[in-house]
């Protein structure tokens, strides 16, 4: 009985260890399941976690590069990327601003650590009721981490890494740190970002100065920027707005009567508050400073206000004279596309810049990027190099047909003048005496002189090149041809006066720099006068201003391929060019047509209200001057050459100078 006895307890032993060790061998299990689920779902929602950076580079997290172009006087006229206003600090932003977002996005935000748990409860059991989400509970800090530290993407993973970067940053940093970031930070609606962009945007003032409801506005975007946008959906922004203001009641921030006042004079939307030009118009200068500042600055900085020199009026006016000739000109003329540059004679400041008809269809430059052949144009450099070789305006040679080691330069009547003067020759831009005259001071000595007045571009030391068959841009030719109307001296051409950040820090700012002289004045006045007379008597008679000193000189290339007019007075010298982008003929469209027509129409109204300006020009010699009396009787000789030799071919003198180039 005994030895029955111990063998029921030796089996309930048995069972009960038994049964321990299932109960230890599940207990290990779970531990090791989970475990396993612990360091998995750690690795899962840690994964790619970004680290928060310290203070002062909070302020730089995930900025998307933007530009701001001013023009001369300090506007705004365009705008590229997201927009961030000037960063306030809170004691710079009226304390309904403050108020206003509080009450409707973090009532507890001086309350919690990061993460409001009470909201959150309280968001689960008013959307369990709507059987739908009507209610949010993330903090203002989770909403500043979604927006400058993580994707939009919702998911768990996402609001959990949410919720543990809101609650690092409150450790990391302080409240109203914290609050004055947000407010700078936050995504309002139309690429804006931040209170004072917004105000800006939709009110036309800074941050500082908004009202009561102008407050609430703002107030209203951060749940739905585009639900709520002023500009696009007014009765929800109003609807919204109306409850912020009710919230900031309820909780004692606005009076009653501060909330009557509000919805009776309700915030008024600046629907024309954006002045900025038309990507139309301002697209090629906006590539063109983008490249010139990475160069003055570097690109480090991403958020860039850059001050140009462009004149708003003259700008708009550039495009609307490009697009009226060349539509007048494209079908008849078959002429596609034009540039046009304008500087500032006294000071190289770039006052206007069209690169092309339309920025939208071609964002080729062709006034700072197309390489064309500026066609006779270019005898500016080679009579400029003559008169340092020591001709003289007076200075006769032949106009007969040529031969220069197998080349055999026309002029473009197909016709002949016999002995002229520089002077004439030039005016008359005379193809035979520009390439003798070339020949004879060497293609060297214009290459070098064309270089030592700014032309940038590749130029060939070959006999041709006096006829303008080398490229250059337009940009450079207007540069260069600034020379001559500051009296030999070279004044660098420049688009950009000053570039900030939006945060007011300064970084660059352009320093006077010292005018070089690159050519004696006395032959830059010689060749102002020859220049005054190719456009008083000669191929750009079409430029002249009444009442205006006006010099220039025209220019087509070979087969009509580039037309070319690049003038100047004593406020402005100004280029335009006419053409294809393929390269492909014009129909007998020469520089002293569509050209002149577009340069004049564009100075006329650069001048409107400017008092007319001299020219420099050679004091007149002495009448007794032995140089003085050689030159008027070679040039008075040819004239009436000239003269006898055209009344007897039945040919008007007049006439024959409008048709040449």
């Amino acid at each position: 009985m005994q030895t029955f006895r111990a063998d029921i307890g030796a089996a309930n032993d048995n069972r009960h260890k038994k049964r321990s060790r299932v109960l230890w061998s599940v207990f290990a299990v779970f531990i090791i399941l989970s475990t396993t689920v612990y360091f998995q779902s750690k690795h899962y929602l840690f994964e790619g976690l970004p680290q928060l950076p310290d203070k002062q580079a909070m302020w730089e997290l995930n900025v998307q590069p933007n530009i701001t172009l001013l023009d001369k006087d300090g506007n705004i006229i365009g705008h590229r990327g997201p927009y961030y206003g000037r960063p306030l600090q809170l004691a710079e932003m009226p304390a309904h601003l403050v108020d206003a977002f509080l009450a409707i996005e973090d009532q507890r935000f001086y309350q919690h650590p990061g993460i409001d748990r009470k909201a959150i409860i309280r968001a689960v059991l008013e959307n369990t009721k709507a059987g739908k989400k009507v209610q949010g509970g993330s903090t203002l800090t989770q909403q500043l981490i979604k927006n400058m530290v993580l994707s939009p993407e919702k998911t768990y993973k996402r609001k959990f890494q949410e919720m543990w970067l809101a609650y690092k940053m409150e450790q990391l940093l302080t409240k109203p740190e914290i609050l004055e970031l947000y407010l700078n930070r936050i995504d309002l609606g139309n690429r804006a970002y931040g209170v004072e962009a917004a105000a800006q945007r939709y009110f036309a003032k800074s941050a500082t100065e908004v009202s009561l409801s102008e407050a609430a506005v703002l107030a209203a975007l951060p749940r739905a920027p585009s639900a709520y946008d002023p500009t696009r959906n007014p009765k929800s922004s109003q609807a919204r707005s109306d409850l912020v203001l009710q919230t900031m009641m309820v909780q004692g921030k606005i009076s009653p009567q501060e909330l009557a006042d509000a919805q009776k004079n309700p915030a008024q939307i600046v629907t024309n508050a954006n002045l900025y030009l038309k990507g139309n118009n301002l697209g090629h200068v906006f590539d063109m400073v983008t490249g010139r500042a990475e160069k003055l600055i570097g690109s480090q900085t991403k958020d860039l206000i850059i001050r140009t020199t462009i004149d708003t009026k003259l700008q708009e006016h550039a495009l609307s004279t490009i697009n009226t000739v060349v539509s007048k000109a494209q079908k008849r003329g078959k002429v596609s596309e034009g540039a046009l540059v304008s500087i500032e004679t006294t000071s190289g400041a770039v006052r206007a810049l069209i690169g092309g008809r339309n920025y939208g269809e071609s964002k080729f430059n062709r006034a700072t990027q197309a390489l064309r052949q500026p066609g006779s144009s270019f005898k500016a450099f080679v009579y400029a190099a003559a008169l340092e070789a020591g001709f003289t305006p007076g200075t006769v040679r032949v106009d007969q047909p040529i031969d220069i080691a197998g080349w055999k330069p026309q002029n473009y009547t197909h016709r002949y003048r016999g002995p002229v003067t520089i002077r004439e020759a030039l005016k008359l831009s005379i193809n035979t005496v520009a390439a003798q005259v070339g020949a004879e001071i060497g293609p060297h000595k214009v290459v070098e002189l064309a270089r030592r007045f700014g032309i940038t571009s590749k130029l060939g030391a070959h006999y041709a090149i006096t006829l303008g068959t080398s490229e250059v841009t337009l940009i450079d030719m207007v540069s260069a041809f600034m020379v001559f109307a500051n009296d030999g001296i070279k004044k660098p051409t420049y688009i950009i006066q000053s570039i900030s950040d939006t945060a007011g820090k300064s970084l660059y700012v352009r320093q006077q720099n010292a005018a070089q002289r690159v050519y004696a004045r006395p032959h830059a006045q010689q060749m102002t006068s020859i220049l005054m007379d190719a456009v008083e008597t000669g191929t750009g008679h079409g430029a002249r201003l009444a009442g205006r000193d006006v010099a220039g000189k025209t220019g087509t290339t070979q087969d009509y391929r580039d037309a070319w007019f690049i003038g100047f007075t004593a406020d402005y010298t100004t280029g335009v060019w006419l053409g294809n982008d393929d390269n492909s003929p014009m129909h007998k469209i020469t520089g002293g047509m569509y050209p002149v027509d577009s340069w004049k129409m564009f100075m006329l109204k650069a001048h409107q209200g400017k008092p007319g300006r001299p020219l420099t020009t050679p004091n007149p010699q002495a009448p007794n001057s032995e140089a003085f009396v050689f030159t008027q009787f070679y040039q008075n000789l040819g004239n009436q050459f000239l003269s006898e030799r055209n009344l007897a071919n039945g040919v008007n003198t007049q006439s024959a100078n409008r048709q040449q180039n």
